[in-house]
């Protein structure tokens, strides 16, 4: 279902002034559209006020999605953008692999159980939030495609988070209510395939609103997937009186662990370390794959593992314990008499 409501009603106020203006001025043709195109864009793009069509108490579904991202771009980000258009669609998890591209910015939208969702941002949106968080324009021309760094996840959290918060309220009288509350973006998923084995099985509501940047014809899109419905009479409050083990268990269960994988210890003198380059080889006298221990911060042995490759990363699997081998007890000592409270015999005089 592909709707343009957010860009109908945007162009409304500015479409008579730019028919007109043509108009007067007696241009027609190709030239007097495509001026005219021009100014409907530039006054789509203006920030207008509030208005009693804002009121989230008379939103459709479709209008309060655009009302939130605008807003959040706008407050979160300085970037003014137009919604030219919002499809959503509730598929499978298999489906909903197959309809996100490939190239999108993947993060992660974590609930009170963990990861649910996913929302996704396209190259040409991280481009422009960036330029406007580090130049305060945007570039006419799109952006090039490049590897997402740590910094491009940092500088867009904010947008989508603020996202997420102005659609929980623009919503709450929309058949969208609840759907987004209490989700949080969380971690990058690095590609789909992750992001499929890291999803619960589900069936999700997939939006995409198509955007424009507001330079030039520069477009961009997001992508937000969680499940279908998610209402608050959905998750009744737990019995804190009955819940209080099992909300011990996951905070203590959340709690970080140190373990280090040890292949061998060895001591060296001060001039042999000294003496390192880069290329030496370094012998491991009687060290084994099967050699590695798994042990906690204080030096303790946990476990044994070998040495092994996971997705063609170094990775160790456990391995059982060896059973245990009793050996024989060492003999008792003879056994001292006086210690049993034997006498001595009496002396006996001839």
């Amino acid at each position: 279902m592909t709707q343009s409501d957010g860009q109908n009603s945007g162009l409304a106020d500015g479409q008579g002034n730019g028919q007109d203006n043509g108009q007067d001025r007696g241009q027609g043709g190709m030239h007097a559209a495509a001026a005219r195109g021009a100014v409907l864009r530039r006054l789509a793009r203006a920030s207008p006020a509030a208005t009693a069509a804002d009121d989230p108490a008379t939103l459709s579904p479709m209008r309060a999605l655009r009302l939130a991202l605008t807003r959040a771009a706008q407050r979160r980000s300085r970037l003014v953008i137009t919604v030219l258009g919002i499809t959503q669609e509730v598929v499978p998890l298999d489906d909903l692999l197959r309809l996100i591209e490939a190239d999108l910015l993947l993060i992660g939208l974590d609930g009170d159980c963990g990861l649910a969702g996913l929302a996704g941002i396209d190259t040409q949106t991280r481009a422009a939030v960036i330029e406007m968080q580090t130049m305060g324009k945007l570039r006419s021309e799109a952006a090039a495609a490049r590897p997402v760094t740590a910094t491009d996840l940092a500088l867009v959290l904010p947008l989508l988070t603020g996202f997420l918060e102005e659609l929980a309220q623009t919503s709450v009288a929309t058949p969208l209510a609840g759907w987004v509350d209490g989700y949080l973006p969380g971690r990058r998923l690095p590609d789909l395939r992750a992001a499929g084995l890291a999803l619960p099985e589900s069936r999700y509501r997939l939006v995409r609103l198509t955007l424009d940047l507001g330079a030039g014809e520069r477009q961009g899109s997001i992508v937000l997937a969680l499940p279908e419905s998610r209402t608050v009479a959905d998750t009744p409050a737990p019995d804190p009186a009955q819940d209080w083990t099992r909300a011990f268990q996951t905070a203590l269960g959340a709690a970080p662990a140190d373990l280090h994988a040890v292949l061998h210890r060895m001591r060296l003198p001060l001039r042999s370390i000294e003496a390192f380059s880069v290329g030496q080889v370094l012998a491991l006298p009687g060290v084994a794959v099967t050699s590695v221990s798994i042990e906690g911060p204080d030096g303790r042995r946990i476990a044994q593992a070998r040495l092994g490759q996971l997705a063609g990363l170094r990775a160790v699997r456990l391995e059982r314990p060896p059973p245990a081998v009793l050996s024989p007890a060492p003999p008792l000592p003879p056994v001292r008499r006086d210690l049993l409270g034997a006498t001595p015999e009496p002396n006996r005089a001839g």
